[in-house]
């Protein structure tokens, strides 16, 4: 039964539901409050009452053992929270009309003496009650009226401490469902305990497989340090912001990830709220930029190269292949000479294996010039539909040797793939070096343990081929790097590390792309995107 005195009822209630407390486990807080008020006051109960539409529920008590609830009809606090003033007593219930013949008076609890301090909301609705009963008729002192007023205001302190955790909840649930950036709330020991859908599609993992998870896991090996750094320091000071932090996506490669993080601090837990902004993209277009600026620069030195060394290297054969063929001219006619000594034929060994070794070495400058031309020329050869599965057939055949003794071939190409719009002698000369440098990152392992895997498919409007080892990996810190002119991580003497690079310029001539992926001891997939060619492609026509 609802008091005529008590007005907006709905909208108190309201109140009462956006703290989330009805029905709630017990709190220490709370009954250390309980307990302090009984004792300051000298009496047997105290309640923390909080009034419902028919019930007052107590979310903490002492003496009253195995009570959580009373019909509402029945309380005293009901009446408590209509008034104005801040404490509603009852110096003897018997005496009072309101409360002679209330059964709980009459029966267990036997209440004769009540007296509650009305508890409030923030915004001045009476949600319930901090009473103090007991079994005989008494009166308060001035002290402990105030001790009471006092201990009220610390419950009101904790419920609203309660409603801003419950409100910095409900707008992490609304920024994890609405954000476009990939989002993970974390315990203390940075364990997953939500994440959105953007988060869930970056890593490429649901939910309830990565709850309690650590979320350094979900890095790249090399890059877990990071993670942990960056969650101590937000727990630390509060907020955290880490630059281009490496996180695995669904397909194992690299995120290239800028992480944002807020402390979230309620009653008895802390909250890490970590914003992850997707910048893979964004930091493979600057690298194609800065590759675009490398390219430009190396240009330049690579037609002046190409022109100064050319010429020279161009005499240097001549002569060494007329110095050899002198050579073996001389060296028929010592040996038809009576009595040549082996002293002089030792010699004249020495001085063809010298002279081999100095036009292999010429003939290495020459290709070194021939490749670097690349970089400073556009190709003059005109693009045509190139059939991939038949370019790709040949490259394999071409390797077919190095493979056999190296790792074992798993190769799925569609066959109904549409040609693409490319030079096919420059395109069978990218896959045969990406295969090369596959069997080349496997060579160190026992041959029944690796794998080269070759496929093509069709995505979208490309056409893209995929070539994975099982090798040893690249490094993240080595992998924005692969396609630097020069750069390689072969010993010294088994590359120039122009591979990569020319096959790079070589795509990007071609129209296409040339991405990488890779996972230290695990493997590395180059992947090969070209557009697809058609008979009315005006290239394909002038061919």
């Amino acid at each position: 039964m609802l008091s005529p005195g008590l007005q907006y009822e709905e909208d108190r209630l309201c109140a009462l539901a956006r703290h989330g407390i009805l029905d709630t486990p017990a709190e220490s807080e709370y009954e250390d409050i309980v307990r302090l008020a009984a004792s300051l006051c000298d009496v047997p109960l105290a309640l923390i009452s909080l009034v419902d539409r028919e019930r007052q529920w107590f979310k903490a008590q002492v003496g009253l053992p195995d009570v959580s609830e009373t019909a509402r009809c029945l309380s005293f606090c009901t009446y408590a929270i209509e008034q104005t003033a801040e404490l509603f007593v009852v110096e003897d219930a018997l005496q009072d009309a309101r409360f002679a013949a209330n059964p709980l008076v009459l029966e267990a609890p036997h209440i004769r003496f009540y007296a509650g301090a009305s508890i409030h909301s923030e915004e001045g609705y009476p949600l319930g009650t901090l009473c103090v009963i007991d079994t005989v008729p008494r009166a308060l002192s001035d002290r402990q009226r105030r001790d009471l007023l006092a201990l009220k205001r610390q419950v009101e302190l904790l419920l609203r401490l309660r409603l801003r955790v419950r409100q910095a909840e409900a707008r992490n649930r609304q920024l994890l469902e609405s954000s476009g950036d990939a989002v993970f709330l974390l315990d203390e020991a940075g364990r997953v305990l939500e994440l959105n859908p953007v988060a869930s599609r970056l890593i490429g993992r649901e939910a309830r497989e990565v709850s309690g998870t650590r979320l350094e896991s979900l890095a790249l090996d090399g890059e877990r340090g990071r993670v942990r750094e960056a969650l101590g320091e937000l727990l630390a000071q509060g907020s955290v912001r880490a630059l281009d932090v490496g996180l695995r996506s669904a397909r194992g490669e690299r995120l290239s990830l800028d992480l944002t993080g807020a402390l979230q601090e309620g009653t008895d837990v802390r909250r890490l709220l970590v914003v992850a902004q997707d910048l893979t993209e964004k930091r493979m277009l600057e690298r194609a930029s800065l590759q675009n600026d490398r390219l430009a620069s190396l240009g330049v030195l690579a037609a002046g190269i190409a022109h100064e060394i050319n010429n020279p290297i161009a005499y240097l054969l001549t002569n060494m292949g007329l110095l050899r063929e002198w050579m073996d001219e001389l060296e028929q006619r010592l040996l038809r000479l009576p009595g040549p000594t082996a002293h002089a034929r030792q010699f004249l060994g020495e001085a063809r294996q010298v002279l081999s070794e100095s036009i292999v070495g010429c003939r290495r400058i020459r290709d070194i010039v021939r490749d670097m031309r690349f970089f400073s020329h556009a190709s003059d050869e005109s693009l045509e539909s190139v059939d991939v599965n038949a370019s790709l057939d040949f490259a394999l055949r071409m390797a077919e040797a190095q493979c056999r003794g190296t790792a074992r071939l798993e190769k799925a190409c569609d066959a109904a793939l549409p040609p693409v719009l490319a030079s096919e002698s420059r395109l069978t000369q990218v896959f045969l070096n990406l295969i090369v440098n596959a069997l080349q990152a496997m060579g160190s392992s026992p041959p029944q343990h690796n794998v080269l895997r070759v496929s093509s498919r069709q995505e979208a409007d490309v056409v893209r081929v995929d070539v994975s080892d099982t090798g040893h990996g690249i490094p993240p810190e080595v992998l924005p790097r692969i396609f630097d002119p020069f750069f390689t991580t072969k010993p010294a003497g088994t590359g120039t590390g122009l591979g990569l690079s020319i096959s790079h310029a070589l795509v990007r001539k071609m129209g296409g792309e040339l991405r990488v992926s890779s996972e230290p001891g695990r493997g590395t997939t180059f992947s090969l995107l070209l557009p697809r060619g058609t008979a009315e492609s005006p290239a394909a026509l002038a061919s």
